[in-house]
């Protein structure tokens, strides 16, 4: 036999997912591979970018280990070249050996299996999804018999220009143009999983959102961070990973099971300092903690991970940390499991130049009395929201709280004092974040005149399987202004005025209506605003909005007041014809009148499978609905009693996240 030499080229945007479990227990990805568990050849990557050659042959296998990273975000050439008379393998990487291995004369053990790129021919199975596949382009896969010599595939890696690989690895429009249920100008990646918005920070006049990423399908398993960029929150620029899980010796990294939530914040000197909890697999090794990550690139695309800062003394459990900087210290709080209830952690820092500077704290608040009955908070978020007034945000879980039950996984907040040491809530029971369940855990940052923006993420209410065919999970919500209302006790929530900017040219649609029932005002497609005003709402029984209907009102989704009860209803009962979804259909929730007035202006935007709400401009909800059919566009009024109502509506133009030309360093 005369060997082959089997070449490629790659352009990976992001290393494999895997397991959440030490090194010995990863399934590799391939990047081509045409072979069994002992046949024919494989060249494989791990979750950590660990890479290499197999080649079986009758005289055992050949193993072929590179010694560094493989390359992202970049067009490379890749070759594995095998000679049975000498026994020589050796795999290249742009023209360079980078693992030779000589063996005795051998035969090659071909594998009578189908020759395959960017799939393994081992699964790695997480519940429905195999989690070890690729996100790559590739380009020129060939297998030429006999083995090329060194000269010939540096020859081969030398004679072709690639263009920017980011280009190639666009996920093209045509992806997902059949999707009625994917979102059009909200926040989100261009694939697959996202979660938790957090970091968002303003630097000069661009923006900056980091957030939870599994890069190679819609399953969250060892997390990355992603990172957006924008000019006024609502257009959005996608770019390369910012932070992924990495090791520091042969089998051990201190966030190697995964670059979980945190906070990043522009420090005194300029730098950029990101905040994340960090997971390993060491019984005592900072696990969980609290790492550090610095920036000085303008741009905030590179960073230089300083280690681990804290670890969880003093908790059960931690994660998620939330900084700001007061009185020239820099401090921290970060969600934790305390034994009885979900609270805080808080530390202080007076030189963020040392490691060992975070000292723990007394308790912030009275967190036992705060609880909601759940087992560790996430997400918290402490600011300033008026002269003498701040607000905390958190998202209980575990304990009696569940994403469908009551109660319910959701961000929640109090209102009330801070003396530099402890927050002194006005009322020690939470207030929601959200009217109803639907929305949580957001980022907070703000505008360059002071304004307190939040965004966060709208989760999915649908089943693994129907996440697993769209190729896609989760999505942002729309910017929120925040606000301390007159009351001094409740945060009010508007609309962040840049979405006017989606509004299409052709103007809004103007309709007024009056009576008893539904009443139809309009069609615009799937992705709206609608802006009603109810001239005298009723003081007894239900008025509201009709959104997404099909004309035969085959589904329909209804939001309404409830007068006599004091709720808002979002009735998702026939929201859908499809059978995936998940969660309850009728969502109630309490309405404070007396903070936020009687419902009275219900400005809704609807981008295809998520809804956001703002009431009276300032009580705010979002929720996911998942029409099917592509003439549920129609909305307009409703109400069980004699009403009249005047309604602005308008096309909104799609803001698709655009990956943006930035090739690796």
């Amino acid at each position: 036999m005369r060997g082959f030499t089997v070449s490629t080229w790659i352009a990976l945007e992001s290393y494999p997912s895997g397991y959440e479990a030490p090194v010995d227990q990863l399934v590799p990805a391939s990047i081509v591979q045409q072979a069994t568990r002992d046949r024919g050849f494989d060249i494989f990557i791990d979750a950590f970018g660990r890479w290499g050659a197999r080649i079986s042959t009758d005289a055992g296998a050949i193993r072929l280990r590179a010694k560094g990273p493989f390359p992202l975000n970049a067009w490379v050439h890749l070759a594995l070249t095998f000679d049975p008379p000498s026994g020589e393998a050796c795999l290249y990487l742009s023209g360079q050996p980078v693992a030779c291995q000589k063996h005795r004369p051998t035969t090659f053990r071909a594998a009578a299996v189908p020759f395959q790129i960017a799939h393994s021919w081992q699964q790695a199975p997480l519940g429905l999804f195999n989690i070890n596949g690729l996100n790559a382009a590739y380009d020129e896969v060939r297998v030429d018999a006999g083995r090329l010599p060194p000269v010939a595939v540096a020859a081969a890696a030398a004679t072709v220009k690639p263009p920017p690989a980011v280009r190639s690895l666009i996920v093209p429009a045509s992806r997902f143009a059949g999707d009625l249920q994917r979102p059009t100008y909200h926040a989100l990646p261009p694939a697959n999983w996202t979660n938790e918005p957090h970091g968002l920070v303003r630097r000069g006049a661009t923006w900056h959102m980091f957030y939870q990423r599994t890069p190679n399908g819609p399953y969250k398993t060892l997390m990355t961070w992603g990172h957006m960029r924008s000019d006024d929150l609502v257009h959005w620029t996608d770019l390369p990973l910012a932070l992924r899980p990495e090791l520091q010796t042969d089998d051990f990294g201190f966030d190697m099971k995964g670059i979980w939530s945190g906070d990043v914040v522009i420090g005194p000197a300029g730098f950029a300092y990101a905040f994340y909890t960090s997971v390993n697999h060491s019984a005592a090794f900072f696990n969980p903690g609290v790492s550090l990550a610095i920036s000085d690139d303008p741009g905030l695309l590179r960073w230089t991970k300083v280690g681990p800062l804290i670890d969880r003394t003093g908790a059960q459990d931690m994660r998620d940390p939330f900084v700001w900087f007061e009185n020239g210290e820099a401090r921290m709080i970060v969600g934790a499991a305390l034994g009885g209830s979900g609270g805080l952690a808080y530390y202080r820092c007076d030189n963020l130049a040392s490691r060992r500077c975070w000292k723990r704290q007394p308790p912030l608040a009275p967190f036992a009395a705060m609880d909601v009955g759940s087992q560790i908070w996430e997400m918290p978020v402490f600011e300033k929201i008026a002269a003498d007034r701040y607000i905390l945000v958190a998202n209980p879980i575990g304990g009696k709280v569940s994403k469908y039950g009551e109660p319910a996984t959701r961000a929640v907040y109090w209102i009330g004092r801070w003396d530099g040491t402890q927050f002194m809530p006005d009322n020690v029971e939470p207030k929601m974040l959200d009217v109803v369940p639907g929305h949580l855990s957001p980022t907070v940052s703000r505008t360059a005149d002071g304004t307190l923006v939040g965004i966060g993420i709208v989760d999915e209410r649908r089943t693994p399987e129907a996440q697993r065919q769209a190729g896609w999970a989760h999505t942002f919500g729309l910017p929120r202004a925040w606000r301390l209302l007159p009351d001094g006790r409740t945060l009010g929530q508007s609309p962040l005025p840049a979405l006017a900017s989606l509004r299409n040219a052709d103007g809004a649609i103007v309709v007024g209506a009056a009576g008893v029932g539904e009443r139809h005002l309009g069609d615009l497609g799937h992705a709206i605003e609608l802006d009603v005003q109810f001239a005298t709402p009723p003081a007894t029984g239900q008025y509201g909005v009709i959104l997404a209907a099909s004309a035969d009102g085959q589904e329909t989704t209804r939001l309404y007041y409830d007068a006599d009860k004091h709720e808002l209803v979002v009735d998702k009962s026939r929201s859908t014809l499809a059978a995936t979804g998940e969660g309850p259909q009728v969502l109630r929730g309490a309405f404070d009148e007396v903070a936020f007035g009687k419902p009275q202006d219900f400005h809704v935007y609807v981008d295809h499978s998520v809804v956001d709400v703002f009431i009276n401009d300032a009580a705010a909800l979002s929720f996911r609905i998942y029409p099917t059919r592509a003439d549920s566009t129609g909305f307009g009024i409703v109400s069980s009693m004699e009403t009249a109502a005047n309604a602005r509506a308008w096309r909104l133009r799609p803001a698709p996240v655009v990956l943006d030309q930035v090739e690796a360093r």
